[in-house]
């Protein structure tokens, strides 16, 4: 009594994420924005067919704290994660239920060249999306809370 089990996550950081296959497509969980009212599910893995359907994972892993989701300009999407302030609140939760919140800290407009600094940082969530020209990547960095 009163003892917790520890996630398999912390125990093996470098597990890959439990995934969950719904209408012909892996889901690794749900990221939600409530200051967008978003909730929407994430694919496994990045392709310009994925992100028609919801967005996905570009990269990294909640469990290692340097995830990347990336998503269309679609309003329904992340058209408007550059209304985000500091300090907005977004929630990732696994399939099996673990849940990482995380606290958007800053937000840059990367050129498509600059995929280098997309992937580096110290950031423990990253979100990007086109900009509304589509000429440019809006990225919200966030680091964890929890």
């Amino acid at each position: 009594e009163g003892t917790s089990e520890i996630p398999d996550y912390i125990l093996n950081p470098d597990m890959k994420m439990p995934v969950k296959t719904v209408d012909g497509w892996d889901y690794i969980g749900v990221v939600d924005i409530p200051a967008l009212g978003l909730n929407l599910p994430v694919i496994t893995s990045y392709s310009q067919q994925a992100i028609k359907v919801a967005p996905a994972c570009y990269g990294g892993t909640a469990y290692k704290n340097d995830f990347i989701i990336c998503a269309h300009n679609y309003k329904v999407h992340f058209g408007k994660i550059g209304s985000l302030k500091t300090g907005d609140i977004i929630t990732f939760t696994d399939v099996d239920g673990n849940v990482f919140n995380y606290e958007v800290t800053e937000k840059e407009i990367l050129e498509p060249s600059e995929v280098d600094r997309l992937n580096n940082g110290d950031w423990d969530l990253t979100l990007i999306s086109c900009t509304v020209s589509g000429q440019a990547r809006m990225t919200v960095r966030c680091k964890k809370l929890n």
